[in-house]
């Protein structure tokens, strides 16, 4: 531990002169020419420039989509997340499967719990190897049809953080193509027309 201190101050002890060489040019840091600004006018268009990238970031920001949230939502509700991230084909592409698997697991547990039953009520030997091997292949279906839903559920949160991020992507490209292909708006100080 010493020597590891040690070194690291001789180290420190070494550097000092080279930085005490450095100095602080106030000229070079506030030179508007570093910037391509030769007038007054270009740095004022950069201003502006720089503020109406800011005001687009915030239209951005406002309308973008948590991808989080997203999967939250298609957690709760198949499809959720690709509707709201208007991938709307794919969501009911996917919800239709998952509404078909589901189904087709419960309708076949629900013949697996019917045998089930008659097993249970059965007196005589014969009748319950009969209900019991009756119940068995409905329950193997039916877990299947579980696993197989469980399966394209995850896939289905996966492919909502991925359809929110290409949203995301594509809003930004539309922010951008709005304003640069022109728009009115109502501001506090009156109307505006861009071209």
């Amino acid at each position: 531990m010493r020597y590891t201190t040690c070194i690291i101050l001789l180290s420190l002890a070494a550097l000092m002169p080279s930085l005490a060489a450095q100095t602080f040019d106030i000229e070079v840091f506030s030179d508007p020419q570093k910037y391509g600004w030769n007038t007054f006018e270009q740095r004022s268009e950069a201003q502006a420039r720089l503020l109406e990238r800011q005001q687009l970031l915030q239209v951005f920001r406002m309308q973008r989509l948590d991808a989080a949230t997203n999967v939250a939502k298609s957690a709760i509700a198949p499809g959720w997340g690709h509707f709201s991230a208007q991938s709307y084909t794919k969501g009911q592409v996917l919800l239709g499967i998952q509404v078909i698997l589901l189904g087709s697991s419960f309708y076949f547990y629900d013949q697996a719990m019917e045998n089930y039953n008659r097993y249970k009520q059965a007196s005589q030997i014969d009748q319950m190897n009969q209900a019991y091997n009756d119940a068995l292949e409905p329950y193997r279906f039916a877990q299947a049809f579980f696993g197989l839903f469980a399966i394209v559920w995850g896939y289905t949160l996966f492919d909502t953080y991925m359809v929110t991020e290409e949203y995301n992507a594509g809003l930004w490209n539309v922010i951008v193509e709005e304003y640069n292909r022109g728009t009115v708006q109502l501001t506090p100080t009156g109307i505006s027309v861009r071209f």
